[in-house]
């Protein structure tokens, strides 16, 4: 496929596609000049000239015993107009934890005055390239693709970001935990609100979750790693056992922890974070920075498959604790709707009865470009998935799988700031 046969995405939408896997060794990255062979995919996007646009894609390996990958394969998406200049790009690669899993990464074009490149309206090319090592498996993996597009404001903001915030971190809410059961990937998440919850997740397993964050609030988070019957006759040790990371409503990971386990309950606490404002993009950390709009803030809990030869293949208590500090304050005056960067009366409703984002997140294929599908979220609004590109996601898979641990994100920004 090359960029003449490119596919185009559209904001708003969720679309599934697949990739091959690279010439060995290599994966056809970005700057190989290979454009258009197995490992590399491309797609379009019309961007106006005012609104800021983050492109993600979750690559899904299929899993399996006989499945490997290695430190290095990766997955890299790139924005870049049509004379080849990089807008952004990011890579995300499985590093040390070499089994497979999903992994996801997100470039944006981001507007600003004197901004330089990129800030024209007009086409834009989505280019996703995966490198493969000699002796992994080179069976496609598939794809999970989405466009959200930020209006651009009514009038300038400050261009600096908040002085000071309340860091202190408030008591973890008490009480008996509420069972609910989380989702396989950002399509499918469990929606949450403040309060107690339990589930029980298994070694390798990767559980999603979403809670509604609005302007001028603030979301602090705990994770507590349950013991499983037998493990008290168990000895053993197991780092970054668990581990815990916040997305936000771009799907960009804003910040991670890991607990370990030897047997006693163990805590991941996810480091405070600022109020929600829009003025956050111009602090200088990544993860303050993150935490830039409002909208559903995903949670991703992840179990490495070493509990299983420590501790077996049995499910393990899982708690979460989630306090939501703060009124909401009024939203930045944008010259249209935000879509998915704001949080309606429904999104609340969701978040209150636990429904689930996307409904059934197995969506069959339809066998080739331009079909689709959508399923009605719990937060009122549609979440289509179209089938882009090239045929090959088997008819009935699940998308986004719950493999494992999404670990490493290595972040190559094309310019600096946010």
């Amino acid at each position: 496929m090359t960029s003449t046969d490119a596919a185009e995405l559209k904001a708003g939408e969720i679309y599934r596609s697949s990739i091959e896997a690279g010439v060995k060794g290599t994966g056809l990255g970005i700057g190989s000049g290979a454009k258009g062979a197995a490992g590399t995919r491309y797609y379009r996007v019309d961007l106006d000239g005012s609104s800021d646009t983050y492109v993600s894609a979750v690559a899904v390996p299929k899993v399996g015993a006989d499945v490997k990958v290695a430190f290095n394969d990766s997955i890299s998406v790139t924005l870049q107009d049509r004379q080849g200049n990089r807008c952004d790009s990011e890579v995300a690669a499985f590093r040390s934890a070499e089994y497979p899993r999903p992994i996801a990464a997100t470039a944006e074009r981001v507007v600003r005055e004197g901004g330089g490149r990129c800030q024209d309206a007009g086409t834009y090319y989505v280019v996703v390239a995966r490198k493969t090592a000699p002796d992994s498996t080179r069976e496609r993996w598939d794809l999970e693709l989405s466009v959200s597009s930020e209006p651009a404001l009514k009038s300038p903001s400050a261009t600096t970001g908040p002085g000071a915030w309340p860091s202190a971190s408030p008591r973890p809410p008490a009480g008996i935990p509420s069972e609910r059961r989380g989702g396989t990937g950002f399509n499918d998440a469990q929606s949450l609100r403040q309060g107690v919850w339990k589930d029980r997740i298994r070694p390798g397993q990767t559980l999603f979750y979403r809670v509604p964050l609005d302007w001028g609030q603030q979301l602090f988070t705990e994770a507590e790693l349950g013991t499983s019957a037998g493990d008290a006759h168990r000895t053993g040790f197991v780092p970054s056992a668990l581990s815990v990371a916040l997305y936000n409503p771009a799907r960009t990971q804003v910040t991670s922890k890991d607990a370990s386990y030897g047997g006693e309950p163990s805590v991941a606490a996810l480091d405070s974070l600022p109020p929600v404002a829009y003025e956050n993009r111009y602090l200088s950390r990544a993860d303050e920075a993150g935490v830039r709009f409002a909208g559903w803030y995903y949670l991703k809990l992840s179990l490495t498959p070493e509990m299983k030869g420590t501790f077996g293949n049995k499910e393990s208590g899982l708690t979460l604790r989630l306090t939501v500090q703060g009124d909401a304050a009024s939203a930045p005056a944008y010259v249209r709707d935000p879509g998915a960067f704001q949080v309606t009366d429904a999104d609340r409703a969701a978040a209150e009865s636990g429904a689930a984002q996307g409904g059934d997140s197995s969506l069959p294929s339809t066998g080739g470009q331009g079909g689709g599908q959508a399923a009605q979220g719990g937060s009122g609004r549609v979440n289509r998935m179209t089938v882009v590109g090239i045929a090959g996601i088997g008819t009935g898979s699940v998308l986004v799988l719950g493999l494992g641990v999404w670990t490493y994100v290595a972040r190559r920004r094309a310019s600096a700031g946010w």
